[in-house]
């Protein structure tokens, strides 16, 4: 894979880092080898942290590649076209022979990249979304960084049907994308935005709120608000949503930590080990125990 014609400063990402893939854990490679023929997959991929001083310029790159801004602003240009300012929630892709110059102008920038190989790599992002060149900013993008980071964690496994996942979420990704243009996103939603809000500090750590009145106050919203978004936007209460977050993170500590089963409980806010492990055993059908025994049993990982 030829990047010798890219520069790039500022960035957690450098060129030896991509090469020899020594990088930090937000990052995947499946195909360094670009590929023009053959099915379409995604062959890399990650989430760089773009510190202020971060530039890069490109006359070329042999991937099609679709990016996404997370958090933070900059400046971008794609072929011949004018500077664009970047902001939380833009989306832009290339692919070979186009240049491509992006900056973040002296501020941070969070942002996600896709890179396909195949045959028909560049024409799924021609159309129906029409991304390929262009940028686009979309509304309530939690959505997209849901997905972002869901192919980032499939990308990282290795196994028989990871390069299936990928793919398949990916798809879902572009599908996404294609009904936020059908709804001519541009057009504001608040409801959407601030549901999209609470729903980002659940997820950023459920265990920091003991109950809905300490999420509600938080996010500067009303607990009858509160109930209404999530019946609207997630289909579940405000509190089944919750709850799922804080026994996920808990299944997690159970199977990467040795803390005991209280601890756990107390890591994900509850101060019952009783309670705990009823909640647990609701969401998951089986006890933090019996999780951990099933684990350490021969044959269970």
């Amino acid at each position: 894979m030829d990047i010798s014609n890219t520069v790039r400063r500022g960035s957690t990402l450098t060129k030896q880092d991509l090469l020899h893939g020594k990088v930090p854990g937000d990052f995947f490679f499946r195909e360094l080898a670009e590929r023009h023929h053959g099915p379409m997959a995604v062959a890399l991929g990650g989430r760089e942290y773009c510190k202020g001083e971060y530039s890069v310029q490109r006359r070329t790159y042999p991937f099609t590649t679709l990016e996404f801004v997370a958090e933070g602003a900059g400046e971008l240009r794609l072929g011949d076209g004018p500077v664009q300012s970047l902001r939380a929630g833009c989306v832009f892709a290339y692919g070979p022979g186009m240049p491509v110059s992006m900056s973040t102008a002296g501020k941070a920038m969070t942002k996600y990249f896709l890179c396909l190989v195949g045959n028909k790599a560049r024409r799924v992002l021609e159309e129906p979304v029409a991304l390929m060149g262009r940028m686009q900013h979309f509304g309530g993008h939690a959505e997209l960084r849901e997905i972002f980071d869901l192919i980032l964690q499939e990308g990282k496994e290795h196994g028989p049907r990871t390069e299936a996942l990928c793919w398949n979420s990916f798809c879902r990704l572009l599908l996404k994308l294609e009904q936020a243009q059908l709804r001519g996103e541009q057009t504001r939603d608040p409801q959407l935005e601030t549901f999209t809000r609470c729903k980002r500090l659940i997820d950023a750590g459920p265990e920091r709120f003991g109950s809905l009145g300490e999420l509600a106050a938080v996010a500067h919203v009303s607990l009858p608000t509160l109930h209404r978004l999530f019946r609207r936007y997630q289909g579940v209460t405000p509190y089944q949503y919750l709850t799922r977050r804080k026994m996920n993170e808990a299944a997690h500590a159970l199977i990467d930590t040795d803390l005991m089963v209280k601890e756990v409980a107390a890591r994900v806010g509850f101060d019952d080990p009783l309670h705990f492990s009823r909640v647990f055993r609701h969401v998951h059908g089986v006890s933090p125990q019996r999780l951990r025994e099933s684990l350490r049993a021969p044959g269970g990982g």
